[in-house]
């Protein structure tokens, strides 16, 4: 590499000062084993620490909500089981001088009925989404204040695990279903 690179020059991102600017963004790999990041998911992270990355984004989706079952192989941020997993992942990261970060969701309509507790999709509207075709139900007060708070709690798990931050994926999900 060239001296001088500004790839690998740190940055400083509000609390955190990562080592370089090279990282991967949140992608699902499918490895999760019951909705948790077990030892497959883990070294698949560990492995971009060791490689030299900054940043390791992890779970391209995880859900905050029961209601918002996987589709893609998602973790379940909505479970308290998930705090020593991802605890495990981010020590042996930050081992590596890697930071990590999650990317949080709730699928509305992106999602279907019959998987995890077949509870119903909800969303914005009735408009049933093309790839997974479930029929949402209306969003109703009560569950955007439940979901609003499945976001908190997710969060707090997120930072009990120790995690350096959190993204919320907006693109097709509920948020942006609005």
């Amino acid at each position: 590499m060239p001296a001088g690179d500004p790839l690998l020059t740190p940055f400083k991102l509000k609390h955190l000062t990562l080592r370089n600017r090279l990282m991967t963004t949140s992608h699902e790999p499918a490895y999760s084993e019951d909705g948790m990041p077990k030892e497959r998911y883990r070294l698949y992270h560990a492995e971009r620490a060791k490689g030299g990355v900054a940043l390791t984004m992890t779970a391209g989706s995880a859900v905050v909500s029961l209601d918002s079952p996987p589709v893609f192989g998602n973790l379940l941020a909505y479970k308290d089981e998930i705090v020593p997993w991802l605890r495990d992942l981010a020590d042996v990261c930050h081992e590596h001088g890697a930071a990590v970060m999650i990317q949080l969701t709730h699928l509305g309509r992106r999602s279907v009925w019959n998987a995890g507790d077949w509870l119903p999709v909800v969303a914005p509207s009735l408009v049933r989404e093309p790839a997974h075709r479930a029929f949402p139900k209306i969003a109703e007060a009560f569950d955007l204040e439940r979901i609003a708070a499945d976001y908190a709690a997710a969060a707090q798990r997120m930072q009990a695990a120790g995690l350096d931050g959190i993204e919320l994926e907006m693109y097709g999900h509920l948020i942006d279903q609005f």
